[in-house]
């Protein structure tokens, strides 16, 4: 795997991407490609990762998965971090490459040593469970703090996750609580609904039905499946809010679009489905 390389300067190559960026503000995106083309050519390693960005998207080309990941290779391999992680990307979802869990976790690991908080929490998430490497909780908890100190309210919500159940680090319910609020407070529906968790079952903080509720409300309107269910769960049986069998079989069945499996059995369940 390569390390981080010094890109070349050209002014001419520099000077097409610049004029392709402000193409694609301007979402102008046929002339954007036009330009990133020309830079990328050169040898420009940003340009190729662009380019690889609106082949991914189909926008102002038609998409072309197997094109995009060429060219976040080349910029890849040139050390952009940005297409190191689209690349660990491609790998773990076998978008325009083989579905490969191990150059998956690699590429992605190499932007999160660049800094670049989204790929840390992911290669946290790899090391918690498993996922093209090792099962190490004490890396994973690690790499989790690095990407929520760097600003990422997922890996914050992670980390207080792995308070609660003691995963690479000593178990701690306030901790946990206190990451929850933190990336709830940055507007992350599943810290919310973590929260609302926390409250419920008095987990880090004295126990209250009420603001488990509005925790739940809160992160379930904001499109959150686990809350839908728990706010489907609240109506259900009147806590924190007042009984209402319609309102709980409306969040239920909005919780088993959105794709929560508790509510899918649930509601099977309800209508005598049987696996």
């Amino acid at each position: 795997m390569a390390k981080k390389a010094v890109q070349q300067s050209d002014p001419a190559a520099e000077q097409a991407y610049e004029q392709g960026r402000a193409y694609e503000k301007m979402q102008e995106y046929a002339q954007a490609f036009a330009c990133y083309k020309q830079a990328a050519d050169a040898g420009h390693a940003d340009a190729h990762y662009r380019a690889g960005c609106l082949y991914r998207d189909g926008k102002g080309i038609p998409c072309d998965a197997a094109q995009a990941a060429e060219h976040f290779r080349r910029a890849a391999w040139r050390g952009n971090a940005a297409a190191q992680f689209a690349l660990g990307e491609c790998y773990a979802a076998g978008c325009g490459v083989p579905q490969d869990s191990k150059s998956a976790f690699e590429w992605m690991r190499l932007a999160a040593e660049s800094g670049l908080a989204e790929a840390q929490r992911r290669t946290g998430l790899c090391f918690l469970y498993g996922t093209g490497t090792e099962k190490n909780a004490r890396l994973a908890a690690e790499w989790l703090r690095r990407a929520a100190d760097g600003g990422n309210a997922l890996a914050r919500c992670d980390l207080g996750s792995c308070y609660l159940a003691g995963k690479g680090v000593d178990r701690n319910e306030k901790r946990a609580f206190y990451h929850f609020r933190a990336a709830a407070m940055k507007g992350c529906p599943e810290a919310l609904n973590n929260l609302g968790y926390c409250f419920r079952f008095g987990r880090g903080v004295r126990k209250n039905e009420k603001k488990a509720f509005r925790c739940f409300r809160a992160a379930a309107r904001r499109d959150c499946s686990g809350a839908q269910y728990n706010l489907g769960l609240c109506y259900a049986v009147g806590s924190g809010v007042e009984q209402d069998e319609q309102e709980a079989q409306a969040w239920l069945e909005r919780a088993a679009k959105g794709g929560s499996e508790s509510a899918k059995v649930l509601l099977a369940k309800e209508h005598g489905i049987q696996d």
